[in-house]
């Protein structure tokens, strides 16, 4: 059954573009509109997406049920000076990395006050931290409420968002002190995945195989390998263990990767986009 939810979204880029894709399978093209700054990307997405395009923000929101706004943090501002006059009633889902939900509230109550408003109309407001993988439906996507809200059980705005990203991968509710983690690990995390596929395949390609082939072997094993961990709850430790046989190859491999300091990288790689979130969300 589709959604009966109309859905809006600010921003047509590789994020909220990936997210969209999967929101039109619930909701159905009729329920979805997407706005740009370029109004063009806006109608090239539509047509490729099969749902609407609006010819300005305000357009979209008015509307809208739910407004997604996935566009970069600095450009939050300038959307609430667009579309708060219209929020009143709505559910708002910012996806601008790194900003608070106390900073998009500020800023939709102060473009309201600048437009005559109050700035104190219901208005709900939705953090989200996704990742890259929800172009093919297979996304790790933190949410998160402000502070006092409901728990997602009891809070049907939580429950319909969680809904139409059901396309999008697993969803799954998070305090809002830990999005800067999330990020780190979750939102930034693909980009290391495919640094290892790419330098795997690499070795591949060293010792002989096609690289279209070592691609393929290499994403399969991460693919693998994480389903493996998934599926059984297993200590990622005690499943290296498991393929760790005494004197064996996999071993000699293990110890380079200890020995070059391949866990103090990544741990390294992870904190560096958590202290970079984090400067992102205090400007």
């Amino acid at each position: 059954m589709k959604s009966t939810v109309n859905v809006c979204c600010i921003g047509s880029g590789v994020m909220g573009g990936a997210l969209m894709k999967a929101v039109v399978k619930v909701t159905g093209g009729d329920k979805l509109i997407i706005a740009d700054a370029n109004p063009e990307k806006a109608k090239a997405f539509a047509a490729e997406a099969g749902c609407a395009a609006a010819a300005s923000n305000k357009d979209a929101v008015k509307g809208a049920d739910v407004v997604f706004i996935a566009v970069k943090p600095s450009f939050i501002g300038a959307v609430m000076e667009d579309v708060a006059p219209y929020l009143a009633g709505k559910t708002v889902v910012s996806v601008a990395a790194g900003v608070p939900l106390a900073s998009v509230r500020e800023s939709y109550a102060f473009n309201a006050m600048m437009s005559g408003r109050d700035g104190s109309e219901t208005v709900t407001f939705i953090r989200l931290m996704p990742n890259i993988p929800a172009t093919v439906g297979e996304a790790m996507i933190a949410l998160c409420t402000e502070s006092g809200a409901p728990a997602a059980a009891e809070n049907s705005a939580v429950q319909t968002v969680m809904t139409l990203l059901s396309q999008a991968g697993r969803v799954e509710q998070v305090p809002e002190k830990l999005m800067d983690a999330v990020t780190a690990v979750s939102g930034s995390g693909p980009a290391y995945a495919f640094m290892f596929i790419e330098a795997l395949a690499d070795a591949a390609v060293k010792f002989g195989m096609p690289r279209a082939q070592a691609y393929v072997y290499a994403a399969q094993t991460l693919k693998g390998a994480a389903a493996m961990q998934l599926a059984t709850g297993t200590h990622p430790g005690a499943l290296k263990d498991a393929v760790c046989s005494p004197a064996g190859t996999t071993i000699e491999a293990v110890k380079v990767l200890e020995d070059r300091g391949f866990r103090s990288a990544v741990i390294g790689a992870a904190e560096a986009a958590f202290e970079k979130s984090i400067e992102l969300g205090k400007k």
